[in-house]
């Protein structure tokens, strides 16, 4: 199975100079973990509530900086024609829990652990039901 055909495509994104608390409520609002940096709909970065956490830990003001200051600018990142072990196997080697969807340099989706897993399940018992009709 390719990603396209699981990943989300209703993004949670924000600008590069939106401050940390816009992209704090805007992770409350939409009741998520992570947005999406991106600029005329590429990705420039990530931000997650924990980056946020530790970074708000430090006693620094959230209306006076930018998202861009601290954001993740390496991202890790598949395409929609990435098959969906070979998106755990980056993000099992990279330690991430959500992957980006990049296609010709924009943004269009994004797959998480959460999405992967049940797929995978069915891919595991698919496989072991092969095996046990080439048994009997």
């Amino acid at each position: 199975m390719l990603l396209k055909e699981i990943m989300r495509t209703d993004l949670v994104t924000i600008a590069p100079e939106a401050n940390i608390r816009e992209a704090a409520r805007k992770m409350r609002d939409e009741n998520v973990g992570c947005v999406l940096i991106t600029e005329g709909g590429r990705l420039r970065g990530c931000l997650t509530d924990r980056d946020i956490a530790c970074w708000l830990a430090e006693g620094k003001d959230p209306d006076n900086t930018e998202v861009r200051s601290i954001m993740k600018e390496r991202v890790i990142t598949a395409t929609p024609e990435t098959d969906v072990l070979g998106a755990s196997r980056t993000m099992s080697i990279n330690n991430v829990r959500r992957l980006p969807i990049v296609e010709d340099g924009k943004l269009c989706g994004m797959v998480t652990t959460a999405d992967l897993a049940p797929v995978l399940e069915e891919e595991v018992d698919n496989f072991f039901h092969l095996e046990e009709a080439y048994q009997h």
